[in-house]
């Protein structure tokens, strides 16, 4: 079963620890009972406008250039620690002092909760083909809005790292993921190269043999 959010809703009371009554606009104001871990806060997006002006060059690279709205920086799902103590309540259960000893410490540990994904240098995948034969796929065809969707992720991806520009003989489409309830998702098809990939098998040590070496261990 896929999981999707509906709401926004207005909690009408707490029935215990963890189960709250909430009344749902959109479906004729019926009121039902959630867990709070089905439960997450509703942040409205601010209403804005980009504008980008651009003043044209008279250039023959100029002339080329794709003209691009840049990637927002803006993400309403970024806490703010105040919001964090207004909305937890945190003032009514801790002091002072333990506040601030949380604050240090999201501080200093602000990476491991940013928004931002993350990346590691500690290993490499390699990827074995069964044909030295290039695959080559076509672009599919998309819309307007989903070109712009995937311009934007791709910007946003490079200027992460994620990703970087390269050149390669293997091409395979891009497609733009629609959940209802979620964001769009750019992915990759994949599908033609992965049926000339060599499967890597590794088979998993005997688990009773691991036991009963330890089970005489102090």
């Amino acid at each position: 079963m896929a999981v999707q959010w509906t709401g926004p809703g207005v909690i009408e009371c707490q029935l215990s620890d963890t189960n709250y009554i909430v009344k749902m606009a959109n479906k004729n104001d019926k009121i039902q009972i959630y867990h709070v871990n089905l439960l997450k806060p509703y942040h409205q997006r601010p209403e804005k406008i980009n504008l980008l002006i651009s003043e044209r060059k008279e250039t023959p690279e100029a002339e080329s250039d794709e003209l691009g709205i840049p990637y927002p920086t803006a993400d309403p799902n970024v806490y703010d620690f105040e919001e964090i103590i207004r909305d937890s309540a945190l003032e009514e259960r801790l002091s002072f002092s333990k506040i601030e000893e949380l604050r240090k410490l999201l501080g200093r540990h602000q990476k491991m909760f940013s928004n931002e994904p993350g990346k590691t240098h500690l290993v490499e995948h390699d990827i074995e083909l069964i044909s030295n034969n290039p695959i080559r796929s076509k672009p599919y065809r998309i819309s307007q809005r989903q070109t712009e969707i995937l311009k934007a992720e791709i910007k946003r991806m490079l200027d992460l790292k994620i990703i970087e520009i390269g050149q390669s003989d293997y091409t395979s489409p891009m497609i733009l993921v629609d959940a209802v309830g979620r964001e769009p998702r750019p992915c990759i098809d994949y599908r033609r190269l992965s049926s000339s990939i060599r499967n890597q098998y590794f088979p998993l040590p005997n688990i009773e043999e691991h036991v009963s070496a330890k089970s005489s261990l102090q």
